[in-house]
């Protein structure tokens, strides 16, 4: 483990947070917060499955199983020393995760997924796990977190991005959170769970859930926008 700045902690053997996300690790200095970068999927399945915090079931694609032969990074926020936020993203196409899904969730009745989302030229991420203690909601930390995952995605060389996509439970509130407050380009229907439960995404009365996804190219064009927020 390394300090990359007074703020972030390194501990995932070669990512770290791009400069272009200083803005954020700014905001949440300010606040008291830091951030930790790493890929300690046991301690994140332990932490999610374990706090009474976190509404959702854990998602299977960011547990130690779920991860093996995978990449990708998670994110811890902390506030003195204890985690009250997580994020975590790997790079998986759209067309694999559907498919892993309905392995996992034989019930699962999907729908099919724009022509954006089924190449096989580009490097897809797949990002779930966001987490933000009740105690720490209201600050917009959930939002920050997501644009630092975005930030890692799209901008560091040994991740090299081009979409990123998150599944969410199919309602207004959700469609309008992940369009307008995490910055996401689109959202199509993705799958209806009949029982509901969908890890990362839903509890049991959620049945039908959305894919979101935004373009780096997308992300870079609303930049000055986002920045001027903070």
């Amino acid at each position: 483990m390394k300090q990359q700045n007074d703020t972030v902690t390194l501990n995932h053997p070669f990512l770290m947070v791009p400069s272009s996300a200083n803005y954020l690790v700014e905001y949440f200095a300010r606040l008291g917060y830091t951030l930790e970068v790493h890929e300690d999927w046991q301690g994140l399945t332990e932490l999610l499955t374990s706090t009474k915090d976190y509404p959702y079931e854990m998602d299977l694609s960011f547990t130690p199983e779920g991860m093996k032969q995978s990449f990708g990074f998670a994110l811890y926020l902390k506030k003195d020393n204890t985690v009250i936020g997580t994020y975590a993203a790997k790079k998986n196409y759209p067309t694999g995760l559907k498919e892993g899904m309905m392995r996992i969730y034989p019930e699962l009745e999907s729908e099919e997924l724009p022509e954006i989302l089924k190449r096989d030229d580009i490097k897809y991420y797949y990002s779930s796990c966001q987490w933000i203690h009740t105690d720490h909601i209201g600050k917009g930390l959930g939002v920050a977190l997501d644009l630092v995952k975005k930030h890692m995605v799209f901008d560091l060389p040994s991740t090299n991005g081009r979409i990123n996509y998150a599944i969410h439970k199919l309602n207004d509130t959700m469609g309008k959170y992940h369009l307008n407050k995490l910055n996401y380009t689109d959202s199509v229907p993705f799958a209806t769970k009949p029982n509901g439960d969908f890890g990362g995404a839903g509890g049991k009365d959620d049945t039908d859930y959305g894919i979101a996804w935004i373009s780096k190219e997308d992300f870079f064009n609303k930049l000055d926008q986002i920045k001027s927020k903070y």
